[in-house]
Order: C-alpha cells, then structure tokens, then sequence
C-alpha cells in the first residue's frame, strides 16, 4: 500500500469516528427538548440559555447528519461498484490478430501465386533469349566466312556478308518482339492477380471490421449493463444507510422518552462489583500464584521439606485441648505452641484462653508418631541387578542396552556379508568374525538378561 493510499484510509477512518462521536454527542441535546417540554419555565434566562443551545445543537446535528448522508451515499455507490461483477473487456486484440493473420495469409497466397504464374513466362523469355543467341553466334560465324573475300573487293561476298547481317538483325527483332510480347502477357496475368489480391484483402478487413465492431458493442452493451446494476446495488445501500441513521435518532427519542417517563437518572450507586480487577490483573495474579508453587515444589523436590514449626508464636485458633494437664507448664507449652518466653505462670492461665495455637489438633502439625512420606520424592526405586559368572554385578538397564547394540551389530554385520557375498561371491574374513563374535555376545547378555526377569 503507497504513501497516499495509507493517507487516505486514515482520513477516511477519522472521518467517520469524527461523524459518529458527532451525532452520539449533538443527538441527545438535540431531542431532548422534543421529549421534555417546558424546561427551565420558572427560570427566563436559563430558558432562553437552553434554547440557543439547543438551536445550535440542531443545527450541528443537522450538519453532520447531512455530511454522513453524502459520504455514506458516495460510500454506498463504491460499494455496489465493488461488488458488482466487471464485464469482460471486447476481445479487440486477439480479432486485431486474426484480422493480421487472415491479411498475412492472403499476401502469402497472393506471392505463391505469382510464383506459379510468372514461372512460364520466365522459361519462355529464356528460350527466346538462347534461341536468339544461338542464332547470331551461327549466322556471325557465317558472316565472317565472306567478310575476308568481301574485303578482297568481292561483289558477291560483300553482298552475301550484308545479307547474313541482315538476317542477324531480323532474328534481334524477332526476339524483341517476343519479349515484348512475353511481357505484356505477364503483366496482364500479374494485374489479374493484383486483383484477386485486393478483392480478398478487402473482403477480410471487412469481416474484421465487422466482428471487432460487434464485439465493441456487445462489451460496451455488458458495461453499461454493469453499471446500472452497480448504481442499483449503491441506491439499495443509501437508502439501507439513511434508514439506519433514521433508527439510530429513533433510538434516542424512544430512550430519552423511557428516561423523562419512569424518571430514570444517570446516577449510580457503587457496590462490590464496581471495582471488579480487570482481567489482565487476574491473569498476572495466576500466573504468579502457580510459578510460586512450582518454585516451592521444585525446593522441595531438591532440598527436602523442612519440618514444621511445632514451637511457634501464639497463635489466633478455635481449638481446645481440655486432657492436658493444667498444672504442667511443661505439657501445656508443649501442646499449646506456647513460646518459651511465656512464665510458667501465663502458659497455665492461658491453656484453655480461646483463640490460642495448639499443635496436638492442628491437622497440618508433623507429629512424632506419624511416617514421614519420603518416598514419594527423595529416593528412586532400586533396580534390578544381575551378578556375571565373573563376579560382577551389573543393571538390568545396562544388560538392556548391551543388547540392543550387539543386536543391531549383528544385522549391520549380516547385510555387509550379504553385500559381499553378491558382488565377490564370497564373506570377507574380517566381517566373518565380526558375525561370530557380536552373535556370541548377544548370547552371553541375552542369558544375563532373562535371569533378571
């Protein structure tokens, strides 16, 4: 997206937030006073106050309804151009290059036609112009047999020399003639073909001419079509427009009218759910919550969980413990919680004082008497173990593993025997052992590991 068209969606966007905070704001002074008749009647000032504000408002609100009018009429209208489906654009240049082919086509007729045509011609201008010269070379060489005797002062041969010259000139004219004759036939041949030509090169721009001219107006027939749909899509969404702003001040006069009839004020009295936390602040607040606890259950985890405070400080509690023995400080410190720096004195009166800690009832107190639960998290189970022949004692983990690997030795070794074995047509010796011994030792492991089961 250009600079330009980011501008102008922007100013579209605050246009339209400015045309809707406009009517939200000039709606309600505006028709108010036609709900709530008389206001300020004891008061001419403020009346009078109320009404220029109330003028100017109308006024305001008459303005931007007007300026939301247009702008949603021009919206609308680009809208139903929007959807309406485009017509597909005249053809014009593939018929502009058929009309160009069909014209190449009748120039290509018309050269091969000369071709064929003038090829006669040419041929017989050829004979004439070897007869011609085969002619003068026979009756110059005859010519030269009486030009010595003629130079002689020979009558005869002087004579018969002018003859054959004569004869040499009358065969040139003979050949001219043809020539002439020969050309003038072609040109006739050449002007019909001409003609030919024209009549077909008129005949295909014309039915070229023809379809590019009904092609243009079927296209400008689909987009006038287009455009009237377009326009009709763009009156339906004015006239959708100009009744949902019509709703939207209807609106405003049925609650401004609910309001002035049930005497309903805009004040509201604040209670527990008035300052509800947002739900950002309860998100962050669980999310804070369980990474403490995970904190706490991973220091457990790797430090242990400490014991319990049994000697803490007195305690806020509702519980009671009557069996204990009153005139034992000692016991009742020790049940209580009591600190030590409490008189033997205090700690008797304060045995049965209510709301003090006692750690005998205190359900979450860790007593002497109770299995602590260790062995949930600081220890891990014993595994399984397997003594060699050799003395040595080895995991059921460990023997699992050996077996794995010497297993897949074994296939790794296997497929290299077979690989040499169709190419060479024998084992190498060293992939030999190594079948032998891995196999031995998956043996060896796999009899370790069924005495573990």
């Amino acid at each position: 997206m250009s600079v330009a068209t980011g501008l102008i969606v922007a100013a579209a966007v605050f246009i339209g937030v400015f045309i809707e905070l406009a009517n939200r704001t000039l709606a309600r002074p505006s028709i108010k006073p036609l709900v709530v008749k008389n206001q300020f009647a004891d008061n001419p000032d403020a009346a009078l106050r109320h009404k220029t504000l109330t003028r100017w408002s109308r006024a305001g609100l008459f303005a931007v309804g007007g300026l939301s009018l247009v702008l949603s009429f021009m919206g609308s209208m680009d809208a139903g151009k929007l959807i309406a489906t485009p017509p597909p654009p005249a053809p014009l240049d593939s018929l502009n290059n058929a009309a160009t082919e069909a014209t190449q086509v009748v120039y290509a007729t018309f050269t091969n036609d000369t071709t064929v045509l003038l090829q006669p011609y040419r041929l017989r201008e050829q004979a004439a112009a070897q007869q011609f010269r085969a002619t003068k070379a026979e009756r110059t060489k005859a010519a030269q047999d009486y030009s010595g005797c003629g130079d002689r002062g020979n009558k005869w041969c002087k004579k018969k020399h002018r003859a054959i010259l004569a004869e040499i000139d009358a065969a040139e004219a003979d050949y001219n003639a043809t020539i002439a004759a020969i050309a003038t036939e072609r040109g006739t041949t050449l002007a019909e073909a001409l003609l030919r030509r024209d009549v077909a090169l008129n005949k295909s721009a014309g039915k070229s001419d023809a379809v590019i001219a009904t092609a243009t107006i079927k296209a400008d027939e689909a987009t006038t079509e287009a455009k009237a749909k377009a326009a009709e899509n763009g009156y339906i969404f004015a006239v959708l427009t100009f009744a949902g702003q019509l709703v939207f001040y209807l609106m405003f006069y049925l609650i401004l009218t609910i309001e002035a009839g049930s005497e309903i004020t805009e004040d509201l009295e604040p209670s527990e759910f008035s300052n509800l936390p947002t739900v950002a602040s309860d998100l962050k607040a669980v999310v804070a919550h369980r990474i403490e606890r995970g904190a706490r259950r991973l220091i457990a985890y790797i430090f242990g969980e400490r014991e319990r405070l049994d000697k803490p400080l007195p305690y806020v509690s509702l519980y009671h413990d009557k069996a204990i023995d009153e005139t034992d400080a000692t016991s009742v410190m020790m049940a209580e919680g009591i600190a030590p720096e409490l008189t033997e004195t205090e700690a008797v009166a304060t045995s049965h004082a209510p709301g003090f800690y006692r750690a005998s009832e205190d359900p979450h107190t860790t007593r002497k008497d109770a299995t602590p639960l260790t062995h949930l998290h600081s220890k891990k189970p014993t595994q399984k173990t397997v003594t060699t022949p050799d003395g040595k004692t080895l995991t059921k983990s460990f023997v699992q593993s050996r077996v794995k690997m010497y297993r897949q030795r074994v296939g790794n070794a296997v497929s290299r025997a077979k690989a040499q074995e169709r190419k060479a047509g024998k084992i190498n010796g060293k992939t030999a052992n190594a079948i032998i011994n891995n196999q031995t030792k998956l043996e060896y492991f796999s009899s370790l590991l069924k005495q573990v089961k």
